[in-house]
């Protein structure tokens, strides 16, 4: 007897390709949120219904309502912006009051705070200038991710000009964002109205999938549900295969035991002209298998676990109708975050620009929005935005950068990323409180005071070279991929952290749960003993995860705290 779907299942098959009562909800005057049927369905729009979690208890008290806004994601294929849409995005927020603009981990932009009211001008002004939001959340593929460095080689150009393509290909078809948005305005020439990919309800759950160069990972390929990894021709203009990655993953949820955290599995090799028909494939296996009445268990990595990779490959192939190569071995070097100036074509070059948890906001000591809108209406650079929430402008002549350089100065943005502390410039973290209602506690607004207590310490043990990731999430959805970091900081419950330890810089192994439940104020009390033991123990080139890896939990876990 197959289990009874899910609520959001319920949801979705009566929405009528994700219509549902949007349109009604949303020009309601009476209320300045949605229903729980329309939060489920606004996802897959790319909005998220939220409320100011600081003001719950007093207005609660007070009798009123929470109160209410929206957050908006762009969805941006690779995080590769114009410096007109770029100026476009800030110029909607300016108008809207928003102030910050929030770059993801996947590449996407964040709008914050939004009104119900302003949903509808902000999302129509960001598709005139040809960047969408429709499926930046919900049960579908989400924004899909790739090395966003500009392109020196005609491989790396093909791999970027391929994530764009498959990002289009992977969206859905129903006409409910342009009737909704745009009342029917056709921006793109959609085809006729169905789902033939996702079916009416979709997927079981979100899915991700990022795109890469063999050997560069900073996109954290092994996260992701898909991950493809490019193989340039001998002569590096072009693409030759591609490695498939399956079943990555790394949310769990506290207290549910059987949830995990998952890297992606190699499926094998493919050909290039194949790859489409790869992807579909996959997708429709875990449309068809996925679990669809806890959605707890409904991300692709648990049917992987249920299933064994050798039999999910199996079915796959027999949608492609080919098989799997044997993959060649992958290996990665060093984490480029591309912070810093590089060159890029004849007297071009790129500057890449430390963005703290990814929030383009002016502050009483940087002016980093005003600072950035007026470099990228002066100079008219391309805007990229990469896994680690930082910003690259690209296509600036050589001749510019001294220019540039002084410009953001003045507004105080260090231009230059050798002068920040490694555990600062390798550091991400989650939005969480006051506005994501998953967090358990703080990330964003307490990560800064944390990073540069354990940027001190470092410091004074003689680590102030050394780069070591740290990240910091309020809960265990993930959202600053933590699992896969040297240091993973991971929400418990109000003011408490799990921390784990021992992952990479490359994404390559999960980090193991060290302790449970520290306290926000002896998190770097926490960490210090162990870090003076790395700084008197490391082998020569040693990495941090991997002296942990080396000790061992076990032998570490007595150190004096």
């Amino acid at each position: 007897m197959a289990e009874k779907p899910s609520k959001v299942e319920e949801i979705k098959a009566r929405s009528e390709l994700l219509r549902g009562h949007l349109a009604e909800e949303l020009a309601d005057p009476t209320s300045e949120t949605v229903s729980e049927e329309g939060y489920q369905l606004l996802k897959f729009h790319g909005v998220y219904a939220q409320d100011d979690r600081d003001q719950r208890r007093a207005r609660k008290a007070e009798g009123r309502p929470p109160a209410y806004s929206f957050m908006v994601r762009a969805a941006i294929p690779g995080g590769i912006l114009t410096a007109e849409q770029y100026l476009a995005m800030d110029q909607a927020a300016e108008a809207l009051g928003i102030p910050s603009l929030r770059i993801t981990t996947r590449q996407g932009i964040q709008f914050h705070g939004v009104h119900k009211t302003q949903l509808k001008p902000l999302i129509r002004t960001l598709n005139q200038h040809l960047v969408t939001t429709w499926a930046g959340c919900g049960d579908v593929e989400r924004n899909l991710t790739a090395c966003p460095a500009p392109a020196t080689s005609g491989a790396q150009r093909a791999m970027q000009a391929r994530a764009v393509e498959l990002s289009r290909h992977l969206k859905p078809r129903s006409h409910a964002y342009v009737e909704l948005w745009m009342d029917q305005e056709r921006v793109w020439a959609w085809e006729a109205e169905s789902e033939p990919l996702y079916g009416p309800t979709y997927l079981p759950r979100k899915f991700k999938t990022g795109i890469t160069l063999a050997g560069h990972n900073c996109i954290d390929v092994y996260s992701q549900d898909i991950g493809i990894v490019a193989h340039p021709t001998p002569s590096g203009e072009g693409i030759e295969a591609y490695t498939i990655l399956a079943g990555g993953g790394l949310g769990k949820s506290h207290g549910v035991a059987a949830t995990h955290p998952a890297l992606a599995q190699v499926l094998g090799e493919i050909s290039e002209d194949r790859l489409v028909a790869a992807v579909e494939a996959i997708v429709t296996v875990q449309r068809d298998f996925g679990n669809r009445s806890d959605r707890k268990y409904a991300r692709m990595k648990y049917l992987i676990e249920s299933w064994g990779i050798e039999r999910f490959r199996q079915v796959v192939e027999e949608r492609m109708g080919f098989r799997f190569l044997p993959s060649r071995p992958l290996s990665w070097e060093a984490l480029d975050d591309h912070l810093g100036w590089h060159p890029q074509d004849g007297e071009q070059g790129f500057l890449g620009l430390w963005i703290e948890n990814g929030r383009i906001v002016d502050t009483a000591a940087v002016k980093l929005r005003t600072g950035l809108r007026e470099v990228v209406a002066r100079y008219r650079p391309g805007v990229r935005l990469t896994p680690q929430q930082n910003l690259l402008l690209t296509d600036l002549r050589q001749a510019d950068l001294a220019k540039v350089e002084a410009i953001l100065a003045e507004y105080g943005v260090e231009p230059r990323a050798h002068r920040l502390p490694p555990v600062l410039r390798h550091a991400m973290a989650c939005p969480a409180l006051p506005t994501c209602g998953l967090a358990l506690t703080e990330a964003e607004r307490v990560f800064p005071d944390v990073l540069r207590a354990l940027s001190r310490e470092c410091e004074r043990l003689g680590l102030s070279d050394q780069p070591i990731s740290v990240r910091m999430t309020g809960c265990p959805n993930n959202c600053a991929r933590p699992f896969t970091a040297e240091i993973g900081l991971v929400g418990r419950g109000p003011g408490r952290y799990n921390i784990y330890l021992g992952g990479t810089q490359s994404g390559t192994r999960l980090g193991e749960l060290w302790k449970d439940g520290v306290a926000l104020a002896e998190l770097v009390p926490t960490l210090a003993p162990l870090l003076q033991a790395y700084a008197l123990g490391r082998r020569a080139g040693e990495s941090f995860g991997d002296w942990y890896q080396r000790e061992g939990a076990q032998a570490l876990a007595a150190l004096k705290v």
